[in-house]
Formats: C-alpha cells, structure tokens, sequence
C-alpha cells in the first residue's frame, strides 16, 4: 500500500487536483478501477489538501465531478455497446454471461443496493454502470441512485483522508477503515433482504 501511495504522490504534485477527476472518471468508465481504485487517490489527495498544498475544495469537486463523469460514461457504453462486447468473449463476456439474469433481475427490482451501496466497494462500482447499461436499467433511476452514491462516496473519502492528515501510515489506515465498513454495511443489507424474503414464509 506504501509504494502505491508514494506513486499517487507523484502524480498528484505533478498534475494537481485534476489527476483525482482523471483517476475517478476513467476508474468506471474504462475498467481501470480494476487496478488501481479512485480512493487511495481521493485519500491522499486530500490528505495533501490538510497540509495546504491545495483546497481541499478542489479535490472534493475532482472525485465527484470525476466520480459522476465515469458512471455516466460506463452506463452509456455498457447501454449501447456493452452486449456486442460481452459476444466476444474474453474475462468480460464470460462475466457477463455467468451473471447476466442477476444483474437484471437486481438493477430491476433492488436499484438503491445496485447502484448506490456498490458505489462505495472498490472493483464491484468499475462494473456497475456498464452493468447497468447493458441490464437496460431506466437511465433517469441510475442518474437518481448514483447521484447520491457519489456524493456519499466523494464527501466520505475526501473527509477520511483530511482526517487523516497528521500521518502517512493514517492514510492507509483510513483506506483500510472505508472498505471494512462498507463490507460490514453490504452484509446488513444482504441480511435485511434475505430476512425479508423468507418473512413471508414463517407459518
């Protein structure tokens, strides 16, 4: 985690608060999320921003900004060309097929829990928009969810790095910190749809 750190430091004194927006619109609209996730640069670039190298303002508007750009890119590609790439096949169309039905099914009738919670899970929110485009999830419902997503996403990394400022190993803490609690707020909500669904089985 150390020497990912010390290479978003590089990129972020060279480029500024811009290398957050760039970093979280291409996380979800080009898959590259699936290796390097928008949050370590949202953390450090705010805790940059508590030791004054830049306002913390402007890294607030990079990841939302960035944040709502690559989820709006990778809903429309995945709704307008996401299945004739899945037909080629490769890691991404084996994915798609093994879960096509559940997506479906998910973006359909659970639109908060797919979209909004996912959001928050770094490799899962990379896939979600293209997942919904090609689920043909109703675009104003995405735009709804994923609004409040990001800005949940976006407020709560940017106010965990700040925190975090008087430390470098703090920052990594906090990285650790934001995926623990939204691994334990995934297991709830799959606990409370799980108790709901079988309620209505008990005699």
């Amino acid at each position: 985690m150390e020497g990912l750190l010390e290479h978003i430091l590089e990129l972020l004194i060279a480029a500024g608060p811009w290398i957050v927006f760039a970093v979280a619109a291409t996380e979800t609209a080009f898959f590259i999320g699936l290796a390097i996730p928008a949050e370590a640069t949202v953390l450090l670039a705010a805790f940059l921003a508590e030791r004054g190298m830049f306002p913390v303002e402007q890294v607030l508007a990079g990841a939302f900004f960035g944040g709502l750009t690559g989820d709006q890119t990778g809903y429309l590609l995945g709704r307008h060309g996401g299945r004739r790439m899945a037909a080629r096949g490769g890691w991404f169309g084996r994915l798609w097929g093994r879960y096509e039905g559940s997506a479906a099914d998910l973006f359909r009738r659970r639109s908060a829990v797919a979209v909004t919670l996912a959001r928050f899970t770094a490799f899962v929110r990379t896939l979600m928009p293209w997942f919904a485009g090609m689920s043909r999830m109703p675009y104003p419902r995405f735009l709804f969810y994923d609004l409040l997503g990001v800005l949940g996403w976006a407020g709560g990394s940017v106010l965990l790095g700040y925190a975090a400022g008087e430390s470098w190993d703090a920052v990594a803490r906090a990285l650790g910190a934001a995926s623990a609690i939204v691994i334990a707020l995934l297991v709830l909500v799959a606990f409370v749809l799980w108790w709901r669904r079988r309620r209505p089985l008990a005699p």
